[in-house]
């Protein structure tokens, strides 16, 4: 990932995790990728080979390639959906989706302009006097069925790999065991600095802020906020006016009663 001026902690690249990586550009682009864990350190620790793990490598990527043609096949004006691929960084397969602009977006997951601007000003909230914070509360990316859904194309992988190499009942458990206890990883990147998280990173001049879930915080809880904090300039300004004022009344009453004492002396 490259060199960093604030490093990212050990669990932003954990391997077993299933992510959402969003980000925009200056231009107006947007880019999200979707990943499924290889998990091949902890396959290898239960004791699959090589050989093993490229042939579920081998039906992950089939799944996942079927799941970028659904989306390859909405065929909307200003999306490109690409084909799967190995992120390296964090042992994973997946496919990015890059839109021309949030209008393209909109289109592509069928979100109005209305729905938009409804639910933004419905999960905004406003705090402090003299620095101001804006809250923006959103959902998580993923809810509890979208995670069970990521979750069942990897078990479907681990099945067809069971099948083709004929494995035990109890290896076949040890390989879906590993996806209990996967995170789901939200991480939206900007090279903005204004919009802000609780957890967040740098790369490259790149800001990241990252949200954790577990499956079962996501049947709880499937909020997420950003903030963006800043002077309240309305209330500097009435401060520097009331002080302007304050200043003008003090210098007239002194100057009156300096006028007096010298026309008593």
């Amino acid at each position: 990932m490259g060199c960093s001026s604030t490093a990212p902690t050990a669990d932003v690249f954990q391997t077993n995790a299933f992510r959402i990586l969003k980000s925009n550009d200056s231009s107006g682009q947007i880019g999200l990728s979707y990943i499924f864990p290889l998990n091949s350190a902890i396959m290898k620790e239960k004791g699959f080979n090589e050989d093993e793990l490229m042939i579920y490598r081998f039906y992950l990527s089939s799944y996942v390639n079927a799941l970028a043609k659904v989306n390859r096949d909405k065929d909307v004006e200003g999306v490109e959906v690409g084909y799967c691929k190995y992120f390296s960084d964090v042992d994973g397969i997946g496919f990015s989706i890059v839109f021309k602009n949030l209008e393209s977006q909109k289109q592509f997951f069928g979100v109005s302009d209305d729905e938009s601007e409804e639910e933004k000003e419905n999960n905004t909230e406003s705090s402090g006097f003299f620095m101001k914070k804006i809250t923006l509360k959103s959902n998580f990316p993923i809810s509890e069925k979208s995670a069970q859904s990521l979750k069942d194309v990897c078990l479907l992988a681990v099945n067809s790999t069971c099948e083709s190499i004929k494995v035990s009942e109890e290896r076949r458990t040890l390989m879906k065991a590993s996806f209990d206890e996967s995170v789901f990883i939200y991480d939206f990147a900007s090279m903005s600095n204004t919009l802000k998280s609780d957890q967040m990173y740098e790369v490259n001049g790149v800001k990241h802020n990252i949200f954790f879930k577990t499956l079962e915080e996501l049947k709880t809880d499937n909020s997420i906020e950003f903030f963006v904090t800043g002077p309240n300039h309305a209330v500097w300004y009435a401060s520097a006016l009331i002080l302007v004022c304050v200043s003008m009344v003090a210098y007239f009453v002194i100057l009156k009663f300096a006028t007096k004492n010298k026309k008593n002396n």
